[in-house]
């Protein structure tokens, strides 16, 4: 199975300040560090870990819009980030403890998966706030060669578990848009966890939503022509 490089980043308190948000609960940080530990446990790499102030914006906005992504986010395969999410004007932001530079990041800024990274999870609210295609379209933009997206539609819970479940369902070989569907909902009632995958063609989107698994790190999405999704509430 194909090694991989893990990388994540959370916020569980905002101080005062320019950035201020309602804190949020541990399990924002221990859901990614449990799901990066399982990962490791079956011998991948963690590549950074940071969390609350130490988390930048920087480092998901691409260099074509002054950001530093591609030594952060996109020099990892696998990324997981747990905070506040939100969503407005079809596009999705999330935010950060720390003003540097901003205090959201957006992601008509984002170009996921132009260097190394694969999969990411957003641990939020707002991935998409409907299942719609007028609600998915968002993502042919910031989907720029990651093979799926994972979050959430709509509201999520604060929720322990499923970053551990997730993690380990992946180090097992499981087919990864199934896995989050039924970890992430399993963490908690009155959720909808969603899973977004590109391909170059229809089937090949389709295909990656059904049965990617880590092994298919080094199976290349050449475009994000074509978008396929599934839902599980």
């Amino acid at each position: 199975m194909a090694t991989l490089r893990t990388g994540i980043e959370w916020i569980d308190t905002f101080p005062p300040g320019p950035c201020n948000q309602a804190d949020l609960g541990s399990n924002n940080s221990d859901d990614p560090e449990d799901f990066q530990n399982a990962l490791a446990a079956a011998g991948h790499t963690s590549v950074f870990n940071w969390g609350d102030t130490n988390a930048w914006e920087t480092d998901f906005r691409n260099p074509d819009f002054g950001g530093d992504s591609l030594n952060w986010t996109d020099n990892v395969h696998f990324c997981y980030f747990s905070d506040h999410g939100g969503n407005w004007d079809n596009t999705f932001n999330i935010a950060f403890a720390a003003q540097h530079d901003n205090c959201l990041a957006s992601s008509t800024q984002w170009r996921l998966g132009v260097k190394s990274l694969k999969w990411i999870v957003f641990d939020t609210c707002d991935l998409v706030l409907d299942t719609s295609v007028g609600s998915l379209v968002q993502w042919f933009g910031p989907m720029q060669g990651v093979h799926i997206v994972f979050g959430f539609v709509g509201l999520a819970g604060d929720d322990s578990g499923r970053g551990a479940s997730f993690g380990a369902d992946a180090a097992s070989g499981a087919a990864l848009s199934n896995a989050w569907l039924d970890d992430a909902i399993a963490s908690g009632n009155n959720q909808t966890a969603i899973a977004i995958a590109a391909g170059a063609t229809q089937s090949e989107a389709i295909l990656r939503r059904d049965t990617e698994t880590i092994s298919n790190r080094d199976w290349d999405v050449t475009s994000s022509d074509w978008i396929a999704w599934k839902w599980h509430s």
